[in-house]
């Protein structure tokens, strides 16, 4: 698995699509309510081969405080420790 934090290699619309229609907690968020979220947080992606397949958006004044949102793995590639790898590259960042 791979990680980046570079939003220009971050797919928009798989974000938007589970976020939207698979996430409890925004589903029916708009794509541009999505756009302008992501512009404005640090973000991880996970890929394996060219394909992402995680994401984990942090929310932070770059001082006192991160909150960490929008932590999701596709389905077809829980259960094989991505999510562990993505919260690991999010910890650590600095």
């Amino acid at each position: 698995m791979r990680i980046t934090c570079n939003s220009e290699e971050m797919d928009i619309h798989l974000r938007h699509s589970f976020l939207s229609e698979e996430s409890q907690w925004a589903k029916g968020i708009s794509l541009p309510v999505v756009e302008k979220s992501v512009k404005n947080s640090l973000c991880f992606a996970g890929y394996v081969g060219s394909s992402q397949m995680a994401f984990a958006r942090v929310v932070s004044d770059y001082a006192t405080f991160a909150n960490l949102v929008d932590v999701f793995v596709l389905p077809d590639h829980r259960g094989n420790g991505y999510g562990k790898k993505i919260l690991e590259a999010v910890l650590s960042h600095s």
